[in-house]
């Protein structure tokens, strides 16, 4: 006879679960297209509103400062009051906040709304990858979560498409940009009402009924009350809610995996987010001609990384895809950094092979947050990964137009190659391997230290 956590994670791929999939997209779409918009309609921006050097700062990094805020938040409360409400709070915040900057005359105004929308979207990537995680069986699992990451990468590629079509527009151009942003996000919330609370969640407060009904749904078979309490761990339904929960991280053992999960994922995003957000300035400084033209040529390129990322997943598995990323990434930066700026080909391509293999890996960021945690801990978990992440992508989109005035560009790329290279060491020092395990083996990997 089959286990009951084995048969529940062996249950077949259904349309439902591709459709819990695409919906979760939205969020991480909404917070590409945040970034991509903005890279656009910056220098526009910087001229109508009169922007200080730092003032500009503030308004490419205000967002990442409000996922930092979302995440650190909202993660604990996803676990204290479910998943499916707050999926649907967030965007609906999104869209307003998104509407309203077409009506900002001064910079503190747009400072003050992408932390609002950045707030929105760090919210949602607990929520989403939490939901995702415990919707979709073990087989799926991998390349759904690391999909997510395609999401982003598909709404970035979509904002400059959609920036480069508007910059034409006149001075005020650039409102339209960062107004565009509703469209899809109302998209995705008319797409999110429908879909059920998580059944391991329910479980995981003693809501066992309500769990077996999801299930049927879901998984396409009975469940018994047996076969939904071995999903969790009894000894904690309905404890650690709230706040407490990061408490409750360290106490039960998870301290490792919570550090694993925030520097590797900090030093992804932390080269990648401010290289992305000022991209055509600086192909502009190493010599490039058609900046537009080149930087909506490498964005859409890196969605080849995501797919293959996707499609490597559950074949080489989550470490090895990750050290991969991470060698591609610190070879890319370093010589971008020492190729000579005649050379405008090969500075293009060594910006693609970034982008790719950056973004090949950039779909553990979902992955492993969702699999080291247990359910009552994994928004928590993921969340506070979110909120260390965007905190190192706030501080380097922030500082990277001094450091690149202070210390050249050389330098500066050079920077980025050794925040890599930090995320190649803590993988391989880190980094286990779960491809093979249910979510309830995955998170038993509590301890000192991870097992690999």
């Amino acid at each position: 006879m089959t286990a009951p956590a084995s048969a529940l994670d062996e249950a077949p791929v259904r349309a439902i679960h591709k459709r819990t999939v695409a919906v979760a997209m939205g969020g991480p779409f909404c917070d590409g297209y945040l970034l991509g918009i903005i890279a656009l309609a910056l220098p526009q921006i910087t001229s109508q509103l009169e922007l200080s050097g730092t003032e500009t700062g503030l308004v490419a990094a205000s967002a990442l400062l409000g996922v930092f805020v979302g995440g650190l938040l909202f993660g604990p409360l996803t676990d204290r009051v479910g998943r499916r409400v707050m999926f649907v709070l967030n965007l609906v915040v999104f869209v307003v906040a998104s509407v309203a900057q077409i009506w900002v005359d001064e910079g503190w105004q747009l400072i003050g709304l992408r932390l609002v929308l950045g707030i929105a979207i760090g919210a949602d990537y607990p929520i989403a990858s939490a939901l995702t995680a415990e919707l979709v069986p073990r087989k799926l699992r991998g390349p759904a979560l690391s999909g997510l990451v395609l999401g982003w990468w598909v709404g970035y590629a979509a904002a400059y498409v959609i920036g480069w079509a508007l910059r034409d527009g006149g001075s005020e151009a650039w409102r339209w940009m960062l107004v565009s942003a509703a469209v899809p996000a109302a998209v995705f919330l008319l797409l999110r009402t429908g879909l059920p609370e998580s059944p391991f969640w329910l479980a995981s407060k003693g809501r066992i009924d309500e769990a077996q009904k999801i299930f049927v749904k879901y998984f396409g078979r009975e469940a018994s009350a047996e076969e939904v309490a071995a999903q969790i761990d009894s000894k904690y339904i309905k404890r650690g809610t709230g706040l407490g929960n990061l408490i409750a991280i360290f106490r039960r053992g998870y301290g490792i995996q919570l550090l694993f999960c925030s520097v590797f994922w900090i030093c992804q995003v932390a080269p990648a987010y401010s290289l992305r957000t000022f991209q055509p300035q600086m192909l502009n400084e190493l010599g490039i001609g058609d900046t537009y033209s080149a930087s909506t040529f490498i964005t859409i390129l890196a969605v080849v990384g995501v797919v293959a990322g996707m499609a490597l997943i559950n074949r080489v598995g989550r470490r090895g895809l990750l050290v991969s990323a991470f060698i591609c990434g610190t070879f890319a930066l370093t010589a971008v950094a020492l190729v000579p700026h005649s050379f405008a080909l090969v500075i293009v391509a060594l910006f693609v092979l970034y982008q790719c293999s950056e973004a090949a890996g950039s779909g553990l960021q979902f992955v492993y947050p969702s699999e080291l945690f247990p359910t009552d801990l994994r928004a928590t978990g993921s969340g506070f990964a979110t909120a260390m992440s965007r905190l190192g992508a706030t501080a380097s989109t922030f500082v990277l137009p001094m450091t690149t005035e202070a210390l050249g560009m050389t330098a500066t790329l050079l920077l980025g190659a050794g925040i890599t290279a930090v995320g190649l060491v803590v993988t391989v020092w880190l980094a286990p391997e779960t491809k093979s395990l249910s979510l309830a083996e995955a998170s038993l990997r509590s301890g000192p230290q991870i097992r690999r």
